[in-house]
């Protein structure tokens, strides 16, 4: 019976281990995104096809993102767009755009 408390500490260790060990194996996962938290990526966002993009967002990204593909787009109640780019990797890149092609950054506030 002395015994008992031991044996449960341990397996109690080995599953807090395991949990850590997934974490780090996600936050690596993460690594290859942008994550942003700001106004434009908490919006929704509605799909739609790659071709519905306003000309000057795709100009811009074939400008500004030569290596890199639009995979996906996505519009927003007032008119902004999130684009999902790739590379040949498969590494990815989210981007906010407004109607007339100007890139959102993180810090702009919409007033």
């Amino acid at each position: 019976m002395k015994k008992l408390p031991m044996i449960i500490g341990i397996i109690v260790s080995i599953f807090s281990a395991q949990g850590a060990l997934g974490q780090d194996e996600l936050a690596s996962l993460s690594d290859s995104y942008e994550f942003w938290d700001y106004d434009h990526e908490l919006q929704e966002y509605t799909e739609i096809n790659i071709v519905e993009l306003p000309l000057p967002i795709q100009e811009a990204a074939a400008k500004d993102y030569e290596k890199l593909r639009i995979v996906k787009a996505y519009m927003s109640k007032d008119n902004t767009y999130k684009i999902i780019l790739k590379d040949k990797n498969e590494n990815t890149k989210v981007v906010f755009a407004s109607t007339n092609g100007k890139w959102i950054k993180p810090n702009d506030n919409k007033s």
